[in-house]
């Protein structure tokens, strides 16, 4: 066995098994050869300590395996305790959060409260408590940050707007109480929604009147809250229309341009600003109610149609289409230098803002059905023009498609044939 001790494995498979059995005397007499370059460093194959070792590293593997599973997925009721449900805040709750961080000295702190963990909650009722308003209007004054802002106006609005028990929106949200019916029965003295609009509104008008470059952003946001005052109040209601026709009248242009904030970037400061005002007053004009009988409201959003933003462009387009189903009339002749070719309602035709197209489709058919309209067949038939212009645009909406059968049954029906033809040739 010594003698084996210097043979590789090579060797031991490529020998012969009979010659390679030394006798028992050479086994006991012959010293023990000397390890040759070739087989030096060689391990000598030892088949049971291999198992051996090989059974110990399996048994520390699957040991060490073990231990991860149970650090990773503990059982919940001896290594690691289950977590507790957050309990949900009450309404209650945010409201005297409001109060606190709104008087509190830390403002950097209590403004990312506010974003991060009240406001949104506070989000999800349907009506907000009036007792809110003047810790809003202390937060609308001592504030800075546009994200604490773009809420403070949000809430405001929302005070604005709730004139009902359920708020809003009766039919979505989580229910509040009737805030104004607890505020007179509440035995201290509460704050109804009578007690604060009035100086919501006279905050949100000064505001919607500043003309202070660096004011502009608050500027925007609060004319835009504005809006959402009952229009039952008709003196609000009043301010309302002299506040947005004042801008209106300022940031008018005398012609049309082709850049704006939703258009082609670019253009200094002072246009920039002029842009916005445009799309805010034309805004606040769509969401305030209708009135024919004004020539002042009906001058206004005929000039719509001629500011550099499209969506503008569509807010005038829509208001127009309205007023046209009650005085068709009226915006015919209020139209009838911008209806000729080459004017201002012929760039409508090539805007991006397809809502923009429908509603000059829906302004153009409610004007060529107008009987009132039957003493002036030269305006009547630049309407009916402007109609058949729609099927030579590739647009993928069907509704202009729908709009334009209509208007061809109408036209056969009426016997102008020969306009159709005069449009097409």
């Amino acid at each position: 066995m010594a003698e084996s001790s210097g043979t590789t494995l090579m060797d031991l498979i490529t020998s012969d098994g009979s010659s390679s059995k030394p006798s028992p005397a050479e086994s006991t007499t012959a010293p023990p050869p000397v390890d040759s370059p070739a087989s030096a460093g060689t391990p000598v194959p030892q088949v049971a300590e291999w198992r051996s070792k090989k059974g110990t590293l399996m048994q520390i593997q699957s040991d060490t395996i073990s231990a991860a599973k149970a650090a990773f997925n503990p059982v919940r009721a001896n290594i690691m305790p289950q977590r507790q449900k957050k309990k949900p805040v009450s309404y209650a709750q945010l409201a005297r959060s409001i109060h606190e961080l709104a008087a509190s000295s830390d403002q950097k702190s209590s403004q990312r409260q506010l974003v991060h963990h009240v406001f949104p909650k506070l989000a999800v009722y349907n009506s907000v408590d009036p007792s809110l308003a003047p810790s809003l209007l202390m937060l609308d004054q001592q504030c800075e940050d546009r994200t604490v802002l773009r809420y403070v106006y949000y809430y405001l609005a929302r005070i604005l707007s709730d004139s009902g028990s359920q708020g809003l929106s009766p039919g979505g949200g989580i229910p509040t109480p009737n805030w104004d019916a607890l505020a007179d029965i509440d035995a201290v003295g509460g704050v109804t929604r009578a007690d604060v609009v009035p100086r919501v509104v006279e905050r949100l008008t000064s505001e919607a009147l500043n003309e202070e470059v660096e004011f502009h952003p608050r500027r925007l946001q609060a004319l835009k809250a504005l809006t959402y005052a009952p229009s039952s109040n008709s003196e609000i209601l009043s301010k309302l229309y002299e506040i947005v026709f004042s801008i209106l009248e300022k940031v008018g242009e005398p012609q049309k341009r082709k850049k704006g904030i939703f258009g082609i970037k670019g253009g200094d400061k002072e246009s920039v600003i002029r842009s916005n005002l445009q799309y805010a007053a034309i805004s606040a004009l769509r969401r305030l109610p209708l009135d024919p009988g004004n020539p002042a409201f009906l001058h206004r959003a005929v000039q719509g149609v001629l500011f550099s933003d499209p969506v503008a462009v569509r807010h005038s387009l829509e208001i127009l289409s309205e007023l046209a189903s009650k005085d068709p009339y009226a915006v015919a002749m209020s139209l009838g230098n911008y209806v000729q070719p080459g004017g201002a309602l012929h760039d409508v035709l090539h805007l991006h803002d397809v809502l923009a197209r429908v509603a000059l489709a829906k302004l153009c058919h409610t004007v060529a059905r107008a009987r009132v309209l039957d003493e002036r067949p030269d305006i009547k038939s630049q309407f009916i023009l402007y109609s058949i212009n729609f099927s030579w645009i590739p647009v993928k909406e069907f509704v202009l498609r729908l709009y334009f059968v209509s208007w061809v049954n109408l036209i056969i029906r009426k016997g102008l044939r020969k306009e159709l033809q005069d449009g097409i040739d």
